[in-house]
């Protein structure tokens, strides 16, 4: 089959055969989506994909059913929910369409038929504006049409943890962020919530290097988690737009004061404090020492208030009358 490439903006033809629709692997997708949500396999009519705890297993409608998307059903075939699986280029010529499993690729409708191309490196082709267009322009995520695939719901956006897309009947995926009071986007739930209640890698960036009047240069804190922080570049008169995050050692906290990392007990956070420690009782950032959480599997699970006035002691894993006054017991006091 003819194919179509893409170099830079421009568009001609080479003589290159097009891939499997099959090649690819869409049980993936479930990490973006809450459970429960179930997904038209891109390019098929008949396949879905069901999410559960962030895996997806591969179901199929009956014979001659079709899978909806927007319904979430298998449902007798008609010419509207079977064109994910027909000829795109049916009736049509010398317009573009995009190709149904990737944002980098398309077809070159021809008299009918339906010629395989692909953008450039680093592109994405838009069907709106019939050309290849920069990522960072482009509305595709994963695949084209994506909230086609799907009921109208909210789902992950993995460069920025304050953010989610927000599905409509568009068929084009909305960029949407989290307000202030439940800033992290909670994609379990398909909410916003907690930023102590959302496990993430891809903490916001915006102002952590200052700003163009006062940039701020090495380590600072991730503002998100107890582990993470930024290392900010120094750029002379302008701050680092794009610091590199890292993570302390399991077991260890980053200590903006100190610029390193450190024993959790001498460091005041008040985000997830049982991230990367595993099944245990550690000690809050509040309440003057006399509280804990209680642990399972990196997550806070429970806060509890030691009897009789009693202080937690970290180290012995209980509560006692011995006065522990650690830096991290009261993070009102020192943030």
């Amino acid at each position: 089959m003819l194919k179509l490439t893409c170099l830079g903006i421009g568009l001609f033809l080479l003589l290159l055969p097009e891939p499997s629709l099959a090649s690819a692997d869409f049980l993936t997708l479930c990490r973006l989506f809450k459970d429960g949500t179930l997904i038209r396999y891109p390019g098929s009519c008949d396949l879905y994909i069901k999410c559960n705890d962030g895996e997806g297993t591969y179901h199929r409608c009956e014979n001659p059913l079709v899978f909806n998307g927007n319904t979430g059903k298998c449902e007798t075939a008609t010419t509207a929910n079977s064109v994910h699986c027909s000829n795109r280029c049916e009736g049509l010529d010398g317009v573009w369409k995009a190709y149904p499993t990737d944002c980098r690729h398309y077809y070159y409708c021809s008299n009918g038929e339906a010629l395989f191309g692909g953008c450039g490196e680093g592109l994405h082709f838009d069907e709106a504006s019939q050309s290849c267009v920069y990522e960072e322009q482009s509305s595709c995520v994963e695949f084209p049409n994506i909230c086609e695939a799907l009921p109208k719901t909210n789902f992950r956006d993995e460069t920025d943890c304050s953010k989610y897309y927000e599905c409509s009947l568009s068929g084009n995926p909305k960029s949407k962020a989290c307000g202030k009071t439940v800033p992290y986007f909670q994609w379990t739930s398909g909410a916003c919530a907690l930023k102590k209640n959302v496990p993430c890698t891809a903490h916001p960036k915006s102002g952590i290097c200052g700003t163009a009047k006062k940039p701020l240069t090495g380590y600072q804190a991730d503002g998100g988690s107890c582990r993470g922080y930024f290392n900010c570049a120094n750029l002379g008169i302008v701050e680092d737009l794009d610091p590199v995050w890292y993570q302390c050692p399991e077991g260890t906290f980053f200590d903006s004061t100190r610029k390193t990392c450190a024993e959790p007990t001498s460091v005041v956070c008040t985000h997830n404090r049982c991230e990367g420690r595993g099944t245990m009782l550690v000690t809050s950032s509040v309440d003057d020492c006399h509280s804990y959480y209680r642990c399972e599997n990196g997550t806070e699970v429970a806060k509890v208030m030691c009897e009789r006035d009693m202080f937690f002691d970290e180290r012995i894993q209980a509560c006692t009358f011995t006065f522990i006054e650690d830096k991290c017991c009261d993070g009102t006091k020192y943030e």
